[in-house]
């Protein structure tokens, strides 16, 4: 028990110790996206900017639809519109619901590596989360260069848009962890959180501001939801919205540390039964 205490210690050790191995597991789930296209990685930002110019186009440019109580000034920024508020919500919130569906499934997708290769399943889990998140991260960078060439995002944001990317690995790295040691063990849990993502989607303010939230139950039910005070974050960097409270904040980091912890401990625990499982 004492040793599993300490297994978020262990974690980065063992990450640099096959850190050969993880760049290519890392380099394999970015490239096996596109793998067979003439364009490859390319498609990525095309398809990405071919999104946001809808976004755009149908939200800010033909709705024209303003989101109030960000805490942003809209007198001085007019143009910051649902378009771009939806974006800066959706993109971080796609790149989790993306590696943590695929870590669900990761195990038994590759059974025979499992099996046959004798390394630490979190250099596995670790190496396809970066691969995926490089994907995302294309997109994310493109979200990052249209607030700058909007006026949006200046210097006094960039320290909350590393806060906010840095917890949202640790979440998904934590989440990922754990999702892919219950998808060992229970074959259906891709579908079930699916279904949750789904969920914790709705249940953050991504498609509509917290301001257009009347009930104080509803409200408090999705302040509790750890991805409201990470959208939060990003958001005040990107596009200047009202930060998160501290104590928001404190909750993010102590919860994306404790999932980390328990994702850790639990891969410990039990990397002697996952080939057997898959």
């Amino acid at each position: 028990m004492t040793s599993h205490v300490f297994a978020v210690l262990r974690l980065p050790q063992s990450l640099y110790r096959h850190r050969f191995l993880l760049r290519q597991l890392a380099w394999r789930a970015f490239a096996a996206r596109h793998a067979g296209s003439y364009l490859g990685w390319l498609w990525t930002p095309i398809s990405t900017a071919v999104q946001f110019a809808l976004y755009m186009t149908v939200f800010s440019a033909i709705l024209r639809i303003k989101v109030d109580g960000l805490g942003i000034d809209l007198a001085r920024r007019p143009d910051v519109g649902f378009g771009v508020f939806l974006i800066t919500g959706l993109v971080p919130f796609l790149a989790f619901n993306d590696v943590v569906m695929r870590a669900a499934r990761l195990f038994r997708a590759h059974a025979s590596l499992v099996q046959r290769v004798r390394m630490p399943p979190e250099v596995l889990v670790v190496g396809d989360a970066f691969g995926t998140l490089m994907h995302h991260a294309i997109s994310f960078a493109l979200v990052v260069v249209y607030c700058v060439l909007r006026g949006h995002l200046g210097l006094a944001g960039v320290g909350w848009i590393v806060l906010g990317l840095a917890t949202l690995v640790l979440w998904i790295i934590g989440a990922s962890l754990c999702a892919s040691l219950v998808g060992a063990f229970l074959p259906d849990i891709a579908e079930m959180m699916g279904l949750v993502l789904q969920v914790v989607f709705y249940a953050a303010p991504i498609v509509y501001p917290l301001a257009l939230v009347r009930s104080d139950f509803v409200r408090t039910v999705i302040e509790m939801n750890p991805l409201t005070p990470l959208i939060g974050v990003l958001r005040t960097g990107l596009v200047g919205a009202a930060p998160p409270s501290t104590t928001a904040v404190s909750y993010l980091l102590v919860g994306g540390a404790l999932l980390m912890w328990i994702g850790a401990a639990a891969q410990e625990r039990w990397r002697s039964s996952i080939p057997d499982l898959v």
